[in-house]
């Protein structure tokens, strides 16, 4: 049986840089990866902060290489939040595992928008909506970008940090059917109507949590 293309990149890394450590996130982290997808990863290694955008077995990697001191020393966990639930596929001292760490109890520690804030944001879905109205490539440009707002917003309401579209839908999909079903429909039938149920919607789920 023939190596996977994790494999084959892995090796690739090992042999390239001698790392301490490897954490991939991404599709190729989560297993969703396609034939499209770029090969994500972290790689903490005896070398100089590089990007590595080398194609290897058919894949463009998106592989940022940091020197281990960087870790031993004060880093903002800003900075990596992309491996809050990365795949760590090796770490020889565990300095990976402290990283990953961090960051998520980083995360944790994040404020929830507060009462205020997120009513703010659903009057601004409420005005959003009604400006889609116009029917004129003014109107249609905010029915777009309050789709694409709009599922941050959820985010906000839910207590749930915002790490972007796919990990949301995926997310929204498996822990929220409900949801789900409106939001996607709102996205393929570009209808005032399914717009105007995923607005509502937002606002219903806000008072459920007050």
């Amino acid at each position: 049986m023939g190596k996977s293309k994790t494999e084959i990149i892995t090796e690739y890394l090992i042999e390239t840089y001698k790392p301490e450590a490897i954490i991939t996130y991404g599709s190729f982290g989560d297993g969703s990866f396609n034939e499209n997808s770029d090969f994500d990863a972290l790689v903490i290694a005896d070398h100089a902060k590089y990007h590595d955008a080398s194609v290897v077995d058919n894949t463009v990697l998106d592989v940022f290489v940091y020197p281990v001191e960087t870790f031993e020393e004060d880093y903002d966990p800003e900075e990596f939040m992309q491996i809050f639930d990365g795949e760590i596929v090796l770490d020889k001292n565990g300095i990976g595992e402290g990283l990953k760490k961090r960051i998520n109890d980083y995360i944790d520690s994040l404020p929830s928008k507060s009462d205020e804030e997120i009513r703010q944001e659903l009057d601004w879905c409420e005005k959003m909506l009604a400006r889609t109205v116009r029917e004129d490539e003014e109107g249609f440009f905010r029915w777009h970008w309050l789709l694409v707002d709009s599922i941050e917003i959820y985010c906000d309401i839910k207590g749930i940090h915002y790490f972007g579209p796919k990990k949301t839908l995926r997310k929204m999909k498996n822990d929220d059917r409900g949801a789900f079903a409106i939001y996607s429909k709102a996205l393929k039938e570009l209808n005032k109507d399914s717009l105007r149920e995923w607005v509502s919607y937002l606002n219903d789920i806000k008072r459920k949590v007050l």
